[in-house]
């Protein structure tokens, strides 16, 4: 990190901290004004790793099990294995460096992909390429390992939902919701209101929240046209809907949200609650004309 970003950062690092939430008591907290005869590259390093700490708990706003004292006092530990393990070759600091990532990614895809990989063949494979820099040709084994991913994307978002898609029923079964198709159920309608058609355009909100209740969306629109413009659950939900109605629908974090649930912190066989309010509809909006090829 250059020293400026390092300055630059400082400025704003009192209001960040006031903001972090830890549940250790402020007057065990140690300042620079605390270590006697401090030298500028005493402040520097102070600075900087209390830096570090602000990143921990920009972390712990996206897990929050980061934010126990038990998980805190794990991290320090962490940090402290990580400056010991460290001598005076560069080359081992910079393998070092590598292998705590590689073990990190290694531990992201077992549990993202819910498979093992073989750390033998990993291994091999690196302590082979760098027996001779040109056995290796770096284009291929991209395509390779892009193509490979990519397979292994496809097979784990098919088997997502799938499984949100059962969990879904499951509750569905458990609450007496009504299915509208599989990833689409609701609580039954109870307006006897003029029902919507296609093309018709009204005012709508539309709010989608998890189960607990933390709202990942939630918007007013005044040209929400039936049967198009929105993700799939939204459509087939508002072309169930009569005007002037409230209803509560659930779908999947996938079918609603596609690839980006990720995110939004959402898991991808989550269920998500939408919340739908309609007003009076408008005249059905006019067919646009065929565009003549030129």
């Amino acid at each position: 990190m250059k020293l400026r970003n390092i300055l630059g950062a400082c400025a704003a690092l009192s209001i960040l901290l006031s903001s972090c939430g830890g549940n250790n008591n402020s007057d065990s907290i140690r300042h620079l004004g605390d270590y006697k005869e401090t030298t500028a590259a005493d402040s520097l390093i102070y600075y900087f790793g209390q830096l570090r700490a602000v990143d921990y708990w920009q972390y712990a706003q996206q897990d929050t099990i980061l934010k126990t004292q038990q998980s805190r006092e794990e991290y320090m530990k962490g940090v402290k294995a990580g400056m010991d393990a460290v001598n005076s070759s560069d080359a081992y600091n910079q393998g070092l460096y590598v292998g705590i990532q590689l073990a990190m990614n290694m531990k992201e895809f077992q549990e993202g992909y819910g498979c093992k990989f073989d750390r033998k063949i990993l291994l091999n494979a690196i302590e082979d390429g760098l027996k001779n820099d040109s056995i290796i040709d770096a284009g291929e084994a991209n395509a390779r390992f892009r193509e490979v991913l990519e397979e292994m994307n496809v097979r784990k978002e098919e088997a997502d939902k799938k499984e949100a898609i059962e969990n879904l029923s499951k509750e569905a079964k458990a609450n007496n919701w009504v299915e509208i198709n599989p990833t689409l159920y609701a609580h039954p309608a109870t307006s006897a209101g003029k029902k919507l058609t296609e093309g018709q355009v009204v005012k709508a909100e539309i709010e989608i929240a998890t189960l607990d209740g933390r709202v990942i969306d939630s918007r007013p629109t005044d040209a929400l046209m039936v049967g198009r413009s929105y993700p799939g659950p939204i459509t087939d939900a508002v072309n169930t809907m009569s005007e002037n109605e409230s209803r509560t629908f659930y779908t999947t974090a996938p079918a609603v949200m596609g690839r980006y649930y990720e995110r939004y912190n959402l898991k991808p066989t989550q269920i998500l609650k939408l919340t739908i309010k309609l007003g009076a509809a408008g005249a059905a909006a006019p067919e646009q004309p065929a565009q003549a090829e030129e």
